[in-house]
């Protein structure tokens, strides 16, 4: 499996190939091999050029079945295109996992070369999957797939084994868990913070977490008087704890395919307040599960906010539900899925051992 590292990587992906690695399966000896490293270009060029030495180095000695490639956008298409390529000398089946919520916006601006050098590389995988059915559709239209080797496969989650009791709460917890920039409408929430009425700020405490844009929003937030708890990425344990000690997830994204953080929200049973982006409408419905509001409609969003924090049946009630919607996301399930399709793509010849 290559990608970021899964140990020390941040964000969604990151936490994806560290999911498969967590629930294995007794079938499969999956290995991750890191080719990206966060930190200054010299610190990634080398996760590149070492990760990339290892996985031709496995493929050179046949010690590869099957190879699983975690991609986005940008740099991340083009490192992993000269490993496809790598797979098509080895003859490897390759499955391409696309991660890339600006993917389509990026490749329609590339030259026409550019992009037949892309959608070669997806062609030639034997399998890709994305994380819902708006994805696959335009992955399948855009790069001229065969639609029978593109699968829909949703980020999974591991569940708390309990979730804390949400209501009777004297303040009320928001949480962000995300980049901070434009995409995932960081502004967007301290401004609609800004329009709550006074007597419902003084109730509610921002906590926001992640990368990007920390330090500007850390101003935006003084200039705007949002008293609000503003960092970079959390650890796993404190990732949960704040997890535990909030009520409600608000990810006002305008492009998004489908939100690690907005799952494990869920999974922990906050209310989420996200908007109809990616594959989020296929997961969550508006009033049943959680509150949708369009992207970049700070009024809208501002309103979602005042009612999810001073209407506390309303609040439970979309917690509780969101909860339920997360069970179908289990880490264990997803795994064993994962795992299938990786043994449907081993060559006869190679079944009788391990995949990986």
């Amino acid at each position: 499996m290559v990608g970021p590292d899964p140990a020390a990587g941040q964000g969604g992906m990151a936490t994806v190939a560290a999911t498969l690695l967590r629930h294995g399966t007794e079938h499969v000896d999956l290995r991750a091999v890191a080719m990206h490293a966060d930190g200054s270009v010299a610190r990634r060029l080398r996760a590149w050029a070492t990760g990339s030495l290892r996985v031709v180095g496995l493929l050179a000695t046949r010690r590869v079945d099957v190879l699983h490639v975690h991609v986005s956008e940008r740099g991340s298409v083009l490192r992993k295109g000269l490993i496809v390529v790598a797979t098509t000398i080895a003859r490897v089946p390759v499955l391409l996992h696309c991660h890339g919520a600006r993917f389509f916006d990026w490749y329609e601006t590339l030259p026409a070369p550019a992009r037949h050098a892309i959608a070669w590389m997806f062609r030639r995988a034997n399998l890709v999957v994305t994380l819902g059915e708006p994805s696959r559709a335009r992955y399948v239209e855009l790069l001229r797939l065969d639609p029978a080797r593109v699968v829909v496969a949703p980020n999974a989650i591991t569940l708390p084994d309990a979730v804390p009791d949400r209501g009777g709460h004297i303040t009320i917890g928001l949480l962000f868990l995300g980049r901070f920039g434009d995409r995932k409408g960081s502004a967007d929430l301290l401004a609609a913070v800004v329009e709550l009425p006074q007597d419902v700020q003084e109730i509610i405490t921002l906590r926001m977490a992640g990368d990007g844009e920390v330090d500007e929003t850390r101003t935006l937030a003084e200039e705007l008087g949002v008293r609000a708890e503003i960092s970079g990425w959390l650890t796993p344990e404190q990732r949960d704890e704040a997890l535990r000690a909030a009520q409600i997830f608000v990810l006002p994204s305008r492009q998004e395919e489908l939100p690690m953080a907005m799952l494990e929200a869920m999974g922990w049973g906050l209310a989420p307040i996200v908007t109809p982006v990616g594959s989020i409408p296929e997961v969550i419905s508006d009033e049943r599960n959680g509150l949708l509001v369009r992207p970049g409609e700070i009024a809208e969003l501002s309103k979602a906010i005042h009612r999810a924090v001073t209407d506390d049946d309303l609040r439970i009630r979309l917690a509780d539900a969101a909860r339920s919607t997360a069970e179908r996301f289990d880490a264990v399930e997803y795994t064993a899925a994962m795992a299938r399709r990786w043994v449907s793509l081993v060559p006869h010849r190679s079944r009788s051992g391990a995949a990986g």
